[in-house]
């Protein structure tokens, strides 16, 4: 398979073809969903020696399905890691990988506008009960991760780009200073997906994606997966997974598959009419702010272009106008569904600062009257009319 994977790694089939191995599944065109909850042996030293053997051996569904290694092998190919697993959600995998990392005691340096339930994690969960302790950082300069991180921080979280304010960390930079720490990194790549941008190239550990948005594709799967190049690392997230539970099921890796076979082509879709549509916002008189990396106004643009290949459909923007003036604006779009999550066919709005303290948005470096849109696959014209309708009502 090694062959297979450096050929497939510098075409564009990878997503689409390898970790098919058809000799195994009756000559398939598409991989089927082995539906079942255990493998049966034919010896009783078989059954002992199973994790012994090819990966082509299966014994308990907790521990691994055909139909989802077939999923992680091909993650793991796109992002150009060594294994990947999948789990049930994404903070299954996140929390994995914290718990794989870090110990009572443990320091962490994480980005303040990290996944919120994941941050909830970090601040209650692991300082009431592991007595672990975080420093947040903006994380737009590397000096502040120089001054955040010590010898005793075991861990680095980032987002780049981050789901709400879009703001980029350098990933090079930051795994840089990690490593002359003895300190992991962990990256959230869910808004580039590895066809936009590869962490591990950059020198992170591991990397985590919420597969309900664009692996998925379709609004119709809740996963999440983690890749990583160390064996010992792996050692240790494939051992969280199977003590915690927390795998994925087999039908859900299916249509994982089946959002991995159309990814690029929808994921350009996306960013063609995100582009356009931050274009509209930002030279729209209502409009006091668009964050979006596409766009040449982005103060972090030249970075984006250093370590991305691309953006999505995700972006926020900022009206000129009071909190319940933008929930006016959110609740006026008829194409524009209001609803949390991203990445399907659906175009999408949210305000997920609406109900923050002034003082805790401030912190996050934002504004209350903040509005989040995921633009779909409706077509750009349909949303920018929507847009342009609902902005009217200021």
């Amino acid at each position: 398979m090694t062959d297979q994977r450096e050929y497939l790694r510098d075409s564009r089939l990878i997503e689409t073809h390898y970790g098919e191995e058809y000799e195994h599944y009756y000559n398939a065109i598409v991989p089927p969903v082995f539906m079942n909850s255990l493998n049966v042996f034919p010896t009783i030293d078989a059954y002992f020696d199973s994790d012994k053997t090819d990966k082509h051996v299966y014994c308990y569904g907790r521990v691994q399905n055909p139909t989802v290694r077939i999923l992680e092998d091909k993650i793991a190919a796109l992002e150009h890691g060594e294994r990947a697993f999948v789990f049930s959600s994404g903070m299954a995998a996140a929390t994995a990988a914290v718990m794989a990392v870090c110990h009572a005691g443990s320091h962490i340096v994480c980005v303040r506008n990290v996944y919120g339930p994941l941050k909830i994690f970090l601040t209650e969960y692991c300082a009431q009960h592991l007595q672990i302790t975080c420093t947040f950082v903006k994380g737009d300069c590397l000096e502040e991760f120089e001054d955040a991180i010590t010898d005793d921080t075991d861990l680095v979280v980032l987002e780049s780009p981050s789901s709400i304010l879009m703001t980029l960390q350098d990933i090079q930079g930051v795994a840089s200073i990690a490593a002359k720490h003895n300190a992991r990194t962990y990256i959230d790549n869910t808004f580039c997906t590895p066809i936009f941008q590869n962490p591990l190239d950059m020198g992170v550990d591991i990397v985590m994606h919420t597969m309900s948005k664009y692996i998925g594709g379709h609004s119709d799967i809740i996963g999440g997966v983690l890749v990583a190049k160390d064996h010992t690392l792996l050692e240790k997230l494939a051992l969280m997974r199977e003590l915690y539970g927390g795998i994925m099921g087999p039908m859900e890796a299916w249509l994982a598959i089946r959002g991995l076979r159309t990814i690029e082509i929808r994921l350009r879709q996306h960013e063609k009419t995100a582009l356009a549509v931050a274009d509209f916002l930002e030279k729209h008189p209502k409009v006091k702010k668009v964050h979006y990396p596409g766009l040449p106004s982005f103060p972090q643009y030249e970075l984006m272009k250093r370590q991305q290949r691309g953006n999505c459909g995700l972006m926020s923007f900022e009206i000129d106008g009071t909190v319940e003036q933008a929930k006016e604006v959110s609740q006026a779009l008829s194409i524009f569904k209001i609803g949390v999550s991203w990445g399907g066919f659906e175009s999408l709005v949210e305000m997920p600062f609406a109900r923050m303290s002034g003082e805790e948005v401030e912190w996050l470096g934002a504004a209350q009257n903040l509005i989040r849109i995921h633009c779909g696959l409706e077509g750009e014209d349909i949303l920018i009319s929507d847009l342009e309708k609902a902005l009217s009502i200021l």
